[in-house]
């Protein structure tokens, strides 16, 4: 079996039918070989659409070799989206927010559904040692789990990310070269997974999950200084990742004190939107965020770092980046790119409810954090290294 390792924070996900993954209006691809059975079942009426059409898919010029098309949408949502029996909405197309389900989902069972509704919301690294399994908190689902975790995370074995798929839909860099280190240096896999483990742990871990997040942001600096400076000369890396240790939760002498958290979440943020295409990048930030932030997010921001922590873990964990740039400078300028937007949406969902960040306004600020960062910004042109210095 392959080796599948999740977050504690994460690793008991299932699906709880939020419904924003097919609310989203997203287009939602489907496998020509899920055709038939859905067909079958829409003919013979053991699910329908929430218009009562037999129509479901439709097709796309765009659709890659083995794609049939995309959902259709209706309802505020996939037409599969529909009312569980019992529950009335409150208009006629179904459209309200009354308790809603997956038909197909429920009917047929997750092995019926398209891959993409399958593996929503895990983000899964596949390499040659098994697959690493994060979540994107735009589920609400996985958020609240995020949010409600108490105590630390740590890196734990878990089920198989999908359930029926020994090895899920990803990225996929199995028989590739291991991550650079830095521009001159590959690491090996081994460091690797040593280095993820201690990224985790400063974040996160049973020593620190409760400190500020500025500690962690020093810390996590040290260590990639430290990390960075290594060569093939002064032995295995995989020792010098382990030498880190405490060494690295305290910031080094002289450090220079960061700028103000708040002052670097609008520069962040902007430089994630500017990583979107039209339709999909998130709505403008509100001109009055620097208010919002000041009054309702600023004097709490303390006792939301485990939150933040835990964030921040489950972004470095398993992290396309580290691929993608680098897993030294590159990941951790994305880290702090993940902390400026989420501090943002914090402050965004804060303004407009116009109350101190509480649990709910957490949840909704990861959840929006991550639609940025997971789904609409393009990885390809967030590919910090050193040079970027951060945000």
């Amino acid at each position: 079996m392959t080796p599948t390792l999740w977050l504690s924070c994460h690793v008991d996900y299932a699906c709880r039918h939020s419904g924003v993954c097919c609310r989203a209006g997203w287009p939602l691809p489907v496998e020509t070989h899920v055709v038939p059975p859905i067909d079958a079942a829409v003919r013979d009426g053991r699910v329908t659409t929430i218009d009562g059409a037999h129509v479901w898919l439709m097709e796309s010029a765009e659709a890659p070799v083995g794609m049939a098309g995309v959902l259709r949408q209706g309802g505020g949502g996939c037409v599969f989206h529909q009312p569980r029996p019992g529950d009335r909405p409150d208009g006629a197309d179904g459209s309200a927010s009354s308790p809603r389900h997956c038909v197909v989902h429920a009917r047929l069972g997750s092995e019926a559904l398209p891959s993409t509704c399958r593996h929503f919301p895990r983000v899964c690294l596949i390499d040659d040692r098994g697959v690493r399994v994060s979540l994107s908190h735009a589920c609400p689902t996985a958020a609240a789990m995020l949010v409600d975790h108490v105590g630390p995370v740590e890196i734990v074995s878990g089920p198989p990310a999908v359930p029926g798929l020994p090895v899920p839909e990803g990225l996929d860099v199995r028989g590739a070269l291991p991550p650079r280190l830095t521009d001159r240096v590959l690491m090996d896999l081994e460091s690797l997974t040593a280095w993820e483990a201690h990224l985790v742990d400063i974040l996160a871990g049973p020593s620190t999950w409760s400190a500020p997040v500025d500690l962690a942001r020093d810390a996590v600096r040290v260590a990639v200084d430290r990390l960075a400076a290594w060569r093939p000369s002064r032995g295995p890396l995989t020792g010098v990742v382990r030498a880190l240790g405490s060494a690295a939760g305290a910031p080094a002498r002289g450090m220079a004190s960061p700028p103000p958290a708040a002052d670097l979440a609008w520069q962040a943020w902007t430089r994630a939107a500017s990583a979107c295409q039209p339709p999909w990048a998130p709505e403008p930030l509100p001109r009055a965020i620097e208010l919002s932030d000041g009054r309702w997010v600023a004097p709490v921001w303390h006792d939301a770092a485990p939150v933040v922590r835990r964030y921040l873990a489950a972004r470095a964990f398993g992290a396309w980046i580290a691929w993608q740039s680098d897993a030294a400078y590159g990941l951790v300028a994305w880290l702090d790119i993940a902390s400026g937007v989420l501090r943002a949406e914090c402050a965004r969902a804060a303004g407009a409810a116009q109350r101190v960040l509480d649990r709910p306004l957490l949840i909704e600020a990861v959840g929006q954090a991550d639609r940025l960062l997971v789904h609409y910004a393009d990885l390809a042109q967030l590919r910090p290294g050193r040079e970027a210095g951060g945000y």
